[in-house]
């Protein structure tokens, strides 16, 4: 059996993708949900699919489904995410979905007979890019949250989440769970890092044990607006206070990462808003987001418990009122309670990812993921693991996202040889 698709094909297959973007300055890709882009990118796959000779359909959250039937009662999916950031990279996501393609068309080629359905995915709408909707694809499908909890979202341009989806055909008010998750034997997902780990260890392959802690919160932090010349001790300045919490914030994150060969926690301020556009004001208020994320559940709430305590501190030492937001963790973006442990993949998958990098000859690693991803919101629900491939310096979310097309080609024969080692499961 020839089990090799190469990596200049998948490279370009990843390029033919990221022709549907909006226009940017710097050569990214902006594909965001409920687009003219992202449309285009559903029919380019629908027709690429459908001649292959899989049963091609959409669920009521605008997900793109590829089926091999072989009259089974269970299925074997594969795929990833179809959506970008604004300014994305080539890869991030598209290669979960171009890989399952190919590892189709490979193994139909190839007149393999599989004993499950096998079934390729392209999520909508991972990144959560335009409405803040994370996850919003396979969280629907999952059943992970209700869709009223995204009902009232709303983009830059003040478009409803409803609208679009409307204007794309699809309503809000009729997106429910599929409860088609019995039917999933397994769940597999390849995807590039986005970190310098794989790199840095020379390693072709990760085998992910699970998606490490995240939280996100969104701090408020209101002053009083006064003249520059105002030089008073009292004056109650949001954005000094504002530096003297990330100032803490880093040096906390640097001892906490002290002596260990890989960091531990990372600490992430990427959302600002500064209420002002004077020279000579103090301004009245700042809004920024604070993204957290570690290995160890208890070492991130203990960095996040002193940032709420330096918050309340320094907001009472100048005499203005800070608010604190949960935006999301990662156990809300899993649809589960308890966010005190990383979400974990399935033990018996990643032995099998294992064992088809081992079989492919190919150097691999476990390794947690620093990124959430689609499989966060199928493993409490069903076995799912994920395949990683190295990143170029770690560099996601650019364009200047790179894998090396020989790292695309191990990738991909890695995912083909775990679905043929996951078919022989029960």
């Amino acid at each position: 059996m020839n089990r090799t698709v190469s990596g200049a094909t998948i490279l370009h297959d990843l390029e033919s993708l990221a022709r549907f973007s909006v226009p940017t300055s710097k050569g990214g890709v902006t594909r965001l949900p409920w687009t003219y882009e992202d449309e285009q990118v559903v029919l380019l796959l629908t027709d690429t699919l459908t001649a292959v000779g899989l049963q091609v359909s959409r669920d009521t959250a605008n997900n793109l489904w590829a089926v091999w039937d072989v009259d089974a009662d269970r299925s074997i999916v594969i795929g990833s995410h179809r959506d970008s950031v604004p300014n994305g990279g080539r890869f991030d996501g598209a290669l979960g979905v171009i890989g399952a393609m190919r590892v189709i068309q490979q193994l139909k080629a190839d007149h393999y007979r599989p004993r499950h359905n096998i079934e390729l995915v392209a999520w909508n709408d991972e990144e959560g890019a335009r409405f803040g909707t994370t996850l919003f694809g396979s969280r629907i499908y999952s059943g992970a949250t209700p869709v009223a909890q995204f009902s009232d979202k709303i983009d830059r341009q003040g478009t409803s989440l409803a609208e679009a989806a409307l204007q794309a055909g699809y309503s809000v008010e009729k997106m429910e769970a599929t409860n088609h998750l019995s039917r999933m034997a397994a769940y597999l997902e390849l995807h590039i890092e986005q970190g310098p780990i794989l790199e840095r260890n020379h390693c072709h392959i990760g085998v992910v044990s699970g998606i490490n802690v995240q939280f996100r919160e969104r701090f408020t932090m209101r002053g009083i607006r006064v003249h520059a010349a105002y030089s008073g001790a009292d004056r109650a300045d949001p954005i000094f206070a504002t530096a003297e919490v990330w100032h803490n914030l880093m040096t906390t994150i640097h001892q906490a990462n002290h002596g260990y060969p890989y960091p531990r926690i990372a600490a992430t301020v990427g959302q600002v808003d500064v209420h002002s556009h004077l020279i000579n004001a103090v301004p009245p208020d700042i809004i920024w987001t604070l993204d957290l994320r570690s290995d160890d559940a208890s070492l991130a709430q203990e960095v996040l418990d002193m940032v709420h305590g330096d918050v309340e501190r320094i907001a009472q030492r100048a005499g203005f009122n800070a608010e604190i937001t949960r935006v999301d963790d990662h156990a809300v973006l899993a649809g589960t309670t308890d966010s005190s442990q990383p979400i974990a993949f399935d033990p018996v998958l990643q032995s099998i990812v294992s064992d088809a990098a081992r079989d492919g000859g190919y150097s691999f690693q476990h390794m947690a993921s620093w990124a959430g991803h689609d499989a966060m919101a199928l493993a409490p629900r069903v076995p799912t693991a994920m395949i990683f491939v190295p990143s170029y310096k770690g560099l996601s979310h650019t364009p200047e996202e790179w894998t090396d097309p020989m790292d695309l080609e191990r990738g991909v024969d890695v995912l083909l040889r775990s679905v043929i080692k996951a078919d022989a499961l029960p």
